[in-house]
């Protein structure tokens, strides 16, 4: 089940709200127009979206995608867009950054089939001819599934017999969506970070990686899975061709770990210099967005209603499946790789540079060049579903997808990626839920006053000598707050326990709230970790909405369901002095 069992259904909901309401947010720092004083030392919201896909992206492409990088920005900015549908949207409220994150490993391809040569060649041909969310789903069989979802990536015709010309394609495809995101950017405005995407899939095993860059100083080509296939030739070759020195630096950025089947976060039989590479460039996860959330799961067996069950979509080698098909051995190897359980693991590490210190995002992974399109009132399924009402409840299980919060100095590349490496940001599911997490060991400070404070602790690796005060802080949006919660990890023996606290929960909810909670267990000796979680209460999910426009909510009763919309906190790590270098 997706869904807790006492989750209520949406339809009540709907007759009172055909529109949620948009209750006042944090996000007023889409108005401002200039960048701060360098040493003003305060912090403002930024939201955003870090992975986006374009006509560039083969997978968008076949469903009907016509939109171009330059297309996704002006979207996110607030202009209108019209999708393969025939639909036109619009964001109510547009975003402060963008990263659009093509896949590499098929820019060639595309930018052949949109060349004036596209007729030479019967591969493109078939694309230009046949592209629709209709037809989608069998060129995606076709050309995607073909080219990186068995063991060994392979080119698509004719780069397997014209290596040369597929490299000059995609370097000219490159150079394509910089300059759009060069000229998409307006620092203090608009943030436009350069980045792509590689799709490590073996075996339809998802362990792909965003990579986001600080500064229009990038790589010199877009690195693919197809030429570079496994996690150390990513990041050998961002060792070479994005050096430091030289302006460049860049962030690796794992997501759907929850179709990972437990694949590519090995720690405990690589090298040292894998793991150094792995603390230096993986700073972050994705852990929501459409393709369900991948914050958590539960033992196998085991359901906590609330806990882990949260836009569950649960996959073997893509398919959907049961958790009862499941081995408790799988299981717990695809347990593994959830973020909760990934952070866990990273208080085995000693000090403050050790992999698997892990801070929260939410994005969407658009194939529509939708940037930030999430409200569930409005959207309609996602683009990879196919067509229609019916395609989007092929893929019922799949979410609106999520937002990026980053409390950054200014709103430039430099500042939203600085905040990024620092891991002071937050998850939600799409609303523009506020929240701040910081933590005091006397007299709680977060919470003296009714402002926002400036700055918070979130994402930050420290040593604690006293039982820490951690402060929650949060301000709603579609919906008031009906739970506040501190997940605590701790490390002891060589084994990981998890346990969720509620600090706070009012039955008719809160507009605003801050909340201060002592861990009295706390112990210093043991690597310990904490990181905050809010939901709002029920509203209508996007599939209510989507079935009662219809009229079709009696055939599809398990798509009429309401959905408490939340946030995630990147987590505090306690790292005792006694295991630090």
């Amino acid at each position: 089940m997706p869904y807790s069992s006492d989750m209520p259904t949406a339809l009540p909901i709907l007759k009172r709200l055909l529109i949620p309401l948009a209750f006042l947010g944090l996000s007023a720092a889409a108005q401002a127009q200039e960048c701060k004083p360098p040493d003003s030392g305060e912090k403002s919201l930024f939201w955003g979206d870090l992975h986006v896909h374009t006509s560039y992206s083969l997978d968008a492409n076949v469903y009907g995608t016509l939109a171009t990088p330059a297309d996704a920005y002006r979207f996110a900015k607030g202009a209108p867009l019209t999708r393969a549908d025939g639909s036109t949207v619009q964001l109510e409220r547009p975003l402060d950054f963008v990263a659009v994150t093509e896949h590499a490993e098929w820019l060639d391809f595309t930018s052949l089939c949109d060349s004036g040569q596209a007729e030479d060649f019967k591969d493109c041909r078939n694309l230009l001819e046949n592209r629709s969310p209709g037809s989608g789903s069998a060129l995606f069989r076709e050309y995607v599934v073909t080219s990186i979802t068995g063991s060994k990536p392979q080119p698509l015709q004719p780069c397997s017999d014209d290596p040369a010309l597929c490299q000059s394609l995609a370097l000219d495809r490159w150079h394509a969506i910089r300059a759009q995101t060069d000229a998409a950017n307006e620092p203090c405005r608009f943030t436009a970070l350069h980045g792509f995407e590689w799709s490590h899939t073996p075996d339809f095993r998802h362990a792909h990686r965003n990579v986001i860059f600080r500064t229009d100083a990038v790589t010199e080509h877009a690195i693919d899975y197809i030429h570079f296939p496994n996690i150390g030739a990513l990041w050998d070759a961002l060792d070479k061709g994005c050096e430091p020195n030289k302006g460049c630096q860049a962030l690796t950025i794992p997501h759907n770990t929850n179709m990972g089947d437990g694949i590519s976060f090995e720690t405990t039989n690589v090298s040292n210099k894998l793991l150094r590479q792995r603390a230096h460039y993986e700073r972050l996860i994705e852990i929501t967005q459409e393709k369900g959330t991948s914050e958590c799961l539960s033992s196998h067996g085991n359901v906590v209603p609330g806990d882990c069950d949260f836009e569950l979509f649960l996959t073997r080698q893509s398919r959907p499946t049961a958790r009862k098909e499941f081995t408790p051995e799988e299981w717990q190897a695809m347990r593994s790789t959830y973020a909760r359980a990934l952070v866990g693991r990273g208080l085995a590490f000693p000090g403050d540079s050790a992999p698997l210190r892990l801070g929260f995002i939410g994005s969407t992974d658009t194939h529509a060049a939708t940037p930030g399109y999430v409200d569930e009132h409005v959207w309609s399924g996602s683009v990879l579903a196919g067509k229609g009402f019916d395609g989007a409840m092929l893929r019922k299980h799949w979410s609106a997808g999520g937002l990026v919060g980053v409390w950054a100095d200014e709103n430039t590349r430099e500042g939203i990626f600085d905040a990024l490496h620092r891991r002071e940001v937050y998850a939600t599911s799409g609303p523009r839920i506020g929240l701040r997490f910081g933590v005091d060991t006397t007299e709680p400070s977060l919470c003296k006053s009714p402002e926002w404070r400036p700055v918070a602790n979130m994402g930050e690796v420290t040593t604690l000598a006293a039982p820490p005060i951690l402060s929650v802080q949060t301000q709603s949006d579609t919906a008031p707050i009906a739970t506040i919660e501190i997940i605590k990890l701790t490390f002891k023996d060589g084994d990981t326990q998890e346990e969720v606290i509620t600090i706070w929960r009012e039955s008719e909810g809160s507009m605003n709230r801050c909340v201060n909670w002592q861990d009295a267990q706390f112990d210093p000796e043991v690597a310990t970790l904490w990181y905050p979680r809010v939901r709002q209460q029920p509203t209508p999910r996007w599939s209510a909405v989507q079935c009662a426009r219809a009229g079709r909510c009696d055939e599809f009763p398990e798509a009429d369901i309401a959905i408490q919309e939340r946030a995630w906190g990147s987590p505090i790590w306690h790292i005792p002095k006694s295991e630090s270098p």
